[in-house]
């Protein structure tokens, strides 16, 4: 009787020997995944920024909880709300139904917020507010889930819409970025080696697991392959890329896939980066812009894309001129404007010129009184990238390291040149 129990023991152990470890590893995944968050977005956090995904473009603060997967919440400010009579009235349908006074007096504190804040006309009466099912919903956040990553274009703070504030603790951030500190040298180190240690902690796992999982059920086997892969993926957060490591507060060149189709090419400094983002610092970012013309006025100028959680205010940037059967475009900004196209009844002219400021060109006037003139303008900006849409090509400028051997493979060309 003891020998066939021995056997029965000696036969479930193993199994049971699996389900523990599942069982630990689990736990530890499970601890540590609450406060991860990825490293890029970690960076732009409760900053304010634009995020591109799809055809639409979301402003506000970015609000990144832990065990999010690299998704966030971009939460508007009060001047972005969308249909705030909505909210208002939503408040107030709830105090009717419930008689609970919250809800009224979080109606009246809103609606007296938003009157001075000019985002609710001054004549507004609470007390008239009208209940529809028919009223557009009020919105004031949008939540970019993980699997939206895909569909990001770009993260992108305008640094001309910072405040004074925000503008020196980016100058500061990115001072320690260009020149970073022995300490902050030597921290990074240690991650990079704690990179390596994962790998090694990684194959090990792998490998002592490997005989168990054989004779493990199939239910079991998933459930330890899924703990140990976010275990050692997941226990040392850091990412290793040594062709990007070493750019790390360089000049870089990366290549976009912009929200129009096109490719085109952007300098910044390299700032950080993790498996799913790449910040880059300093990039001259053209934004496509369209100006409706009737005859010789501007009469709106607006993004190609629509946006929420922010009215854009653009500023006057060209003038044009309709003379002596010439049609005159003028660049009145202080900055180069790009033309690209200009459309007039179907028929579409390609300009594509850079004017530089009080720059013109002049076109033969064959056009109709309306008229739609698309442009681009460059704005200073930090731009978050996803790593599935923009690729860093190379370095925009030498390292110092680099540098040196450059310019002694110079003089050795220069000694060769000259012996023969």
């Amino acid at each position: 009787m003891s020998e066939e129990f021995n056997r029965i023991l000696d036969t479930i152990m193993p199994f049971f020997y699996l389900t523990i470890i599942a069982v630990v590893l689990s736990v530890i995944y499970a601890i540590i995944d609450m406060f991860s968050i990825d490293r890029v977005l970690k960076l732009v956090r409760e900053t304010k920024a634009f995020v591109f995904i799809e055809n639409e473009v979301h402003f506000g603060k970015l609000h990144i909880p832990p065990r999010s997967g690299g998704g966030f919440e971009v939460v508007y400010t009060e001047e972005g709300i969308e249909n705030p009579q909505t909210m208002i009235a939503f408040l107030i349908e709830n105090y009717h139904e419930t008689r609970n006074k919250k809800f009224w007096e979080k109606a009246v504190y809103l609606t007296d917020y938003f009157k001075k804040k000019g985002i609710l006309p001054k004549d507004f009466d609470i007390n008239k507010v009208k209940i529809s099912a028919w009223n557009p919903p009020s919105l004031v956040s949008r939540k970019i889930y993980s699997s939206e990553v895909g569909k990001i274009w770009m993260i992108i703070s305008f640094i001309d819409l910072l405040s004074e504030k925000e503008k020196k603790a980016r100058w500061k951030r990115l001072s320690s970025i260009y020149s970073p500190s022995i300490l902050k040298k030597l921290y990074r180190k240690v991650q990079n080696s704690l990179g390596y240690v994962k790998d090694k902690i990684t194959a090990s796992l792998t490998a002592q697991s490997a005989t168990l999982l054989k004779v493990a059920p199939t239910d079991l086997q998933k459930t330890l392959q899924d703990a140990q892969t976010k275990i050692a993926t997941s226990f040392i957060t850091t990412t290793y890329d040594a062709l990007l490591e070493n750019s790390i507060g360089r000049l870089v060149t990366v290549k976009f896939k912009d929200i129009d189709g096109e490719e085109k090419f952007y300098q910044g400094v390299l700032g950080e980066y993790s498996d799913k983002y790449i910040y880059i610092l300093d990039v001259d970012y053209r934004l496509q812009l369209e100006a409706k013309i009737k005859g010789d006025q501007i009469i709106n100028i607006y993004p190609t894309v629509k946006f929420y959680g922010f009215r854009p205010k653009i500023p006057e940037t060209l003038k044009i001129e309709r003379k002596d059967g010439k049609f005159t475009i003028i660049n009145i900004s202080s900055k180069p404007v790009r033309i690209e196209k200009l459309i007039s009844s179907g028929k579409e002219i390609n300009i594509f010129k850079v004017l530089w400021p009080q720059e013109k060109i002049q076109l033969t006037d064959e056009f109709q009184e309306e008229a739609t003139l698309q442009f681009e303008i460059s704005l200073e900006s930090d731009v978050v990238w996803p790593r599935s849409k923009a690729t860093i090509i190379g370095l925009g400028d030498y390292p110092p390291s680099l540098l040196k051997r450059v310019l002694e493979d110079f003089e050795l060309i220069e000694k060769v040149k000259k012996i023969t």
